[in-house]
Formats: C-alpha cells, sequence, structure tokens
C-alpha cells in the first residue's frame, strides 16, 4: 500500500485538529508509522504560519507545513521557508478601493512571515465575526485610516454573511485567486479570501511533489471545508470528512469526523 502513497495533504482545523485543538492520540501514531514508512506528511491549513505553530507542538512528526491556502511553505524539521507569494502594492490598492466602495469589513496582511499582523477597515456593523477576530488578534490589527502603506501584501480578508455576498464580491475582484472558507471563530460567516494567481493549497502540494519527485498519482488529500476543494480536487485520492459540508461530501470519499482520527481511518481503510 505504502508503494502507492508517497504524499499526505491534511488540513488542520476541523480535520486533524479535534474540537479541541489537538491532534487524536490515534492519529499522532499514525503520523509517525507513515514517516517510518517514507511517507511525506504535509500539514496545508489556512491558518498563517504565527497561528499555526500557536497549535502545533515543535516535535510534530510531519515533514512540510503549507499555510496561508498555499501563500507559505516551511520544511518543519529546520523551519526554513521554502516559498512565499504576495499582492504588489498597485494592486493591493486597486482591491483596496473596491472593497471600500462596496462597505465591506476586511482586512489586508503584512507580507509573510508576519502575516499575522494586518491592517482593517470596518465597512458596516453587520459582522460580529469580524469584531470577534479583531478580539483575538488584538495587538497585531491596526485600523486602516489612509491606504495601505506597505510595498506589498500577503492576502486579503473579507467577512461576510452568507454565500450570495460572496458570489457578489467575488464577481468585483479580477485576475487575483478568491477563496471561501467557513469561519472557524463563530463556524457559519462566509469568509472570502484573495491571494495571488499562484496560491492555493494545491499549488503548495504541486510545489513540493515536485522538489520532492514525487507523482501526483502517489498524493492523498483529506480536508474538511471550502477552501480544501482545490486540494481534493488535485489530489489522487481525496477524502471530506464527516462533519464536513454534506454538499461536498458527495464529492470525495468519507472519512470519520475530525473527532474520530480521520487520518488513522483513511489508512485502515486502505491497509
Amino acid at each position: 500500500m505504502f508503494k502507492n502513497i508517497g504524499m499526505v495533504l491534511v488540513d488542520l482545523d476541523g480535520t486533524l485538529l479535534n474540537n479541541n485543538k489537538e491532534i487524536g492520540k490515534v492519529d499522532l501514531q499514525t503520523l509517525h508509522y507513515l514517516g517510518k514508512n517514507n511517507v511525506v506528511r504535509v500539514i496545508a491549513t489556512g491558518r498563517n504560519y504565527y497561528s499555526a505553530m500557536s497549535v502545533l507542538p515543535s516535535n510534530l512528526p510531519i515533514d512540510y507545513l503549507i499555510f496561508s491556502s498555499g501563500a507559505g511553505i516551511v520544511d518543519w524539521k529546520n523551519q526554513d521557508l521554502l516559498y512565499r507569494s504576495g499582492i504588489e502594492k498597485n494592486i493591493v490598492n486597486k482591491i483596496e478601493t473596491i472593497l471600500k466602495e462596496l462597505r465591506l469589513n476586511f482586512s489586508i496582511h503584512f507580507p509573510i512571515p508576519d502575516n499575522h499582523k494586518y491592517y482593517y477597515f470596518k465597512g458596516n456593523d453587520n459582522s460580529s465575526d469580524f469584531d470577534q477576530r479583531n478580539s483575538i488578534y488584538n495587538g497585531f490589527g491596526i485600523k486602516l485610516t489612509t491606504g495601505y502603506p506597505l510595498n506589498s501584501a500577503t492576502q486579503f480578508l473579507v467577512i461576510l454573511n452568507n454565500e450570495s455576498d460572496f458570489q457578489f464580491v467575488a464577481s468585483h475582484i479580477k485576475s487575483l485567486k478568491v477563496i471561501r472558507a467557513t469561519s472557524p471563530i463563530d463556524g457559519y460567516s462566509v469568509w472570502l479570501e484573495i491571494f495571488n494567481t499562484d496560491v492555493s493549497k494545491a499549488c503548495g502540494g504541486l510545489f513540493l511533489c515536485e522538489k520532492l519527485n514525487i507523482p501526483q498519482k502517489a498524493t492523498l488529500g483529506i480536508g474538511n471545508d471550502y477552501n480544501d476543494i482545490d486540494l481534493l480536487d488535485w489530489t489522487a485520492r481525496s477524502y471530506m470528512v464527516d462533519n464536513g459540508p454534506d454538499a461536498l461530501k458527495q464529492n470525495y470519499l468519507n472519512c470519520s469526523s475530525n473527532q474520530n482520527n480521520p487520518l488513522t481511518m483513511v489508512f485502515d481503510q486502505l491497509i
């Protein structure tokens, strides 16, 4: 079986992490086991590097971390930054103007590796999720009073209330990558993330496959949400956890929820 799987790419929140923001003990053992069998272990998360490091122990048995939905990649063992992407300032300013005209709540994030820091603009009072996020990141957010001052940005994050708002805003964003995610804070607000066109979890996986000479047909992915679609459409064998949206579970192989060691279940099935 291990001759057919060369790389495993697993989402973090709602997938590898249980509801206590911990990796299940059995899944942790499976990560060790995969490493001993020469399977490259990759976490692919929407979290920025700072946020990911707040929940991942330094001795975690993985090989690579794809963070910020593919905007950055780190070699886990030595913490070397292998890849980063950003949006040029002239494009940042154009998108900023559009979002302000639409009176939206959004943030613009510093270049990697400091993209846990950001400037924010509050265009309306319709999102408590936006205020909650600013509270969680207290000390890292700066109110945007004029134009974005830095030379580049990692991404925009726009917090919306529903799917129709997402489609409306996405239609105004040209020539950039738009990713939809469900808020990990309140569990239902819609997050619209704007990146450079070369950013996705799938692009991160491709980068690592080319670096390590692993064929795409030897990849396996596990996810739980809309921001995992590009990854699961790219990996050769793709799973959606039981706690994922019903609309997505019908498109992929299914495995146990994030509460029940989904990584282990997947490999138990294969064996």
